[in-house]
């Protein structure tokens, strides 16, 4: 792909900032928070299918390297998500006190780092010993499968893909696994790439970018009522309910269709899209900064009084932006060039072109 699509990159940031502002306002409650807790789940998902759609845009329509997708993809998320892990163990190690549900286990280390679904007693669910990371572990089952397929073209791997994930998630239905890894694979989310996928094939073929009025007035009341049903539906499950999933893959699905459609009207503003560019590392390192703001001001704020939480909150999500701007500037792009050098077989000058991917 030749094509940077700022609004994607737009979108990548406002999923980041999602999860940002569902953990700053979580943060300081005793209860879990419906709305707060979807909010950070609708970024993710809005992430899925963005990375879906992206990964069928920049291999185009005919069979690629599986071997160089999968060099690229490892040089993109795993360097900066195994010191994001390492930092957590060695805090959770040294620290313990600093963290909620984060305790140091060497086996729990070890399969997070290679991408193992395990369940984590600490947080009560499939989670890796750096908690964020779940998101990873699906990211990276979708680039496996992915590559496997590189073999076909783009409209038959996005078949196939959509055709094993949808089978996947049916047995899971159907047989409700409770071991970690059957239960981590035979989930609905890996659906929100398959939605991301087909965009791509939308947007290759052109069809994306020649959406009619008429189209995007279906299309935007598609949207509404699949924000409001994600927001609305509650069976008990708290976050992650099927029904309020598909709800927000329609939201997410009609955002990133709508970013295509007006790409070349959308005007260029360089903040957002610095904070698209950082939006994996305002991701990994958020959580940090929330705790230790919000740590600091409810020692001397009372967390009971709800206007106090909201002040918090909002400095949390601007501090936690910007430390993920100065993070993607002096740790992330230093490491795609150091990772590039070594592994990818690219001049260092081409590594912050590789974030675009």
């Amino acid at each position: 792909m030749q094509h940077k699509f700022i609004s994607i990159q737009y979108l990548r940031g406002l999923a980041a900032v999602l999860v940002l502002a569902s953990h700053a306002l979580l943060y300081p409650l005793l209860e879990r928070d419906l709305a707060f807790g979807r909010l950070g789940w609708l970024g993710v998902i809005l992430f899925f299918v963005i990375s879906g759609f992206i990964m069928v845009v920049v291999t185009g329509e005919g069979r690629f390297s599986a071997v160089g997708f999968l060099r690229r993809r490892f040089i993109r998320i795993v360097p900066m998500y195994w010191g994001a892990t390492v930092l957590a163990a060695a805090l959770a190690l040294l620290a313990p006190h600093l963290f909620k549900t984060t305790v140091y286990d060497t086996g729990q280390l070890l399969s997070s780092l290679l991408f193992i679904p395990f369940y984590n007693p600490a947080s009560g669910g499939i989670h890796p010993l750096y908690k964020l990371g779940w998101t990873l572990n699906y990211e990276v089952f979708f680039y496996v499968c992915f590559a496997l397929l590189a073999f076909l073209g783009a409209r038959a791997r996005v078949i196939w893909l959509t055709v094993a994930f949808t089978a996947l998630a049916a047995l899971g239905a159907l047989l409700q696994p409770q071991a970690a890894i059957p239960q981590f694979y035979t989930s609905f989310m890996p659906l929100a790439f398959c939605a991301g996928a087909w965009l791509g094939l939308a947007t290759l073929s052109g069809q994306a970018g020649a959406l009619s009025r008429a189209g995007v007035a279906v299309a935007l009341v598609l949207a509404m009522l699949g924000l409001a049903e994600g927001f609305a539906v509650d069976r008990g499950s708290f976050v992650e309910d099927g029904f309020a999933f598909a709800g927000f893959v329609v939201f997410a699905t009609v955002l990133v269709l709508l970013a295509v459609r007006f790409e070349r009207s959308l005007p260029r503003v360089a903040l957002l899209e610095q904070i698209g560019d950082a939006s994996y590392s305002i991701y990994l390192v958020h959580i940090y900064e929330v705790a230790v703001l919000a740590g600091l001001a409810f020692t001397l704020l009372n967390p009971a009084d709800i206007w106090a939480d909201y002040v918090v909150a909002l400095a949390s999500i601007i501090g936690g932006t910007v430390a993920g701007l100065l993070v993607y500037r002096f740790v992330e792009r230093p490491v795609l060039r150091l990772a590039n050098s070594v592994f990818g077989g690219r001049r260092p000058a081409a590594a912050a072109q590789a974030a675009a991917e």
